[in-house]
C-alpha cells in the first residue's frame, strides 16, 4: 500500500515505559503474535481453506466454464482445453464432465499444494522473524491517549522518520472490512484455472507480499491513525528454544531523533519531575509539552514547557 511518509511520529506509552524507552534510548520491536489481537495474523495462523477443497473448487468453475453462455477467457493449456470441449460439445452435462476433470485437475491440483506447502514454511519463518514498531500520526490523538497512554497519564514520544533514521521506510495502517489472509480460496482458484503469477516470496521490495498482510485493521480502528515500520531478522528465532513471548527486540534509536516528548494532560507531578530531568540531562534538545484539557471540547491542546 502505498503511502507519503511523515517526517515524524508519535509513540504512545505509559509514563513507567516510556522512562525505560528515554533511559535506554530503545524501541520495542514485537513479533506479530505478541500484539495478542484474534485479527491479526502470525507464525501460527492458517489458510482459511483445507487443501482438499482446491480440487472441488476447480472441478466446479471448469464445468461452470464449460457450459457457460460465453466463451472462458485466457489462453492457460486448461483454457484452451475447455475451449475446444465446448465447441466439440464433448460434454452433454456436468455429470459426464465430472471424472475427465477431476483426472486433469488432479495432477494441477497436486502441483499447487506442494507450493502451498512451501508457502506456508516460508510464512511461519517471516513471521517468527518479523519485528513490528507501531506508531500514531499525531501527538493529540484522544483514542491513542487513552488506550496506549493510562488514560493521559502516561507521555507521547515525537520521533523524526524517514531516510537516515531507524525508522526509515514507515507504512500507514490501511483500515478496511476483509481481513488479510496468507492466500484465499479465491486467489489459489487465480492460479490454478487462470495462470495467475504468485509472488508469495518478494521480500526484496520494502512492502512484500507477506508485510503487506500486517498493514490492515479493520475500519472501527481508523481513529488511532496507527504507522508501521518493519524490520526482518536475518536469523529466524523461535526454533532453539527461545520462548515464543520473547520474541522482540530493543533496537537502539539516536537522541536526536527524539523530536519531542508530550505529557498528557493527567501524567501525575513526581513523575513529570523525574522525566524532566533525565530529558534535561539526556535529550537537552528536545521540546518539551504539556497536555491540557480544552473547556468544554473533547480534545487536548499542548503548551511547550
Amino acid at each position: 500500500m502505498a503511502s507519503q511518509s511523515p517526517e515524524t511520529l508519535v509513540k504512545y506509552c505509559g509514563a513507567a515505559s516510556g522512562k525505560r524507552i528515554l533511559e535506554a534510548r530503545a524501541l520495542r520491536w514485537s513479533s506479530p503474535h505478541l500484539f495478542k489481537d484474534p485479527f491479526e495474523l502470525n507464525h501460527e495462523s492458517h489458510l482459511n481453506f483445507e487443501p482438499q477443497m482446491l480440487l472441488q473448487a476447480a472441478i466446479k468453475m471448469a464445468t461452470a466454464m464449460i457450459f457457460a453462455k460465453d466463451d472462458p477467457r485466457g489462453s492457460t493449456p486448461l483454457i484452451n482445453a475447455i475451449r475446444r470441449w465446448r465447441k466439440e460439445e464433448r460434454f452433454a452435462s456436468p455429470e459426464e464432465a465430472y471424472d475427465v476433470l477431476k483426472e486433469l485437475l488432479s495432477r494441477v491440483v497436486d502441483q499447487r499444494l506442494n507450493v502451498l506447502e512451501e508457502l506456508m514454511s516460508d510464512w511461519r519463518s517471516y513471521a517468527r522473524s518479523l519485528r513490528i514498531c507501531s506508531f500514531s500520526g499525531k501527538a493529540d490523538n484522544l483514542i491513542a491517549w487513552q488506550q496506549f497512554a493510562e488514560q493521559h497519564q502516561g507521555i507521547a514520544i515525537r520521533f523524526q522518520v524517514g531516510e537516515f533514521t531507524t525508522h526509515p521506510h514507515p507504512v500507514k495502517m490501511d483500515y478496511r472490512g476483509a481481513r488479510p489472509e496468507i492466500s484465499t480460496l479465491r486467489e489459489e482458484m487465480s492460479v490454478i484455472m487462470g495462470g495467475e503469477p504468485y509472488v508469495a516470496k518478494d521480500y526484496s521490495e520494502p512492502q512484500g507480499y507477506f508485510e503487506a498482510k500486517f498493514t490492515y485493521k479493520p475500519p472501527h480502528c481508523s481513529a488511532e491513525d496507527e504507522w508501521r515500520c518493519f524490520h526482518k531478522l536475518r536469523e529466524v528465532v523461535g526454533d532453539a528454544g527461545r520462548p515464543a513471548q520473547d520474541w522482540y527486540t530493543d533496537m537502539p534509536f539516536e537522541p536526536s531523533e527524539v523530536n519531542a516528548v508530550y505529557f498528557g494532560a493527567c501524567t501525575p507531578a513526581a513523575i513529570k519531575r523525574e522525566l524532566l530531568e533525565l530529558l534535561k540531562e539526556r535529550y537537552p534538545r528536545t521540546r518539551i509539552f504539556q497536555g491540557r484539557i480544552i473547556p468544554g471540547q473533547y480534545a487536548v491542546e499542548f503548551e511547550r514547557l
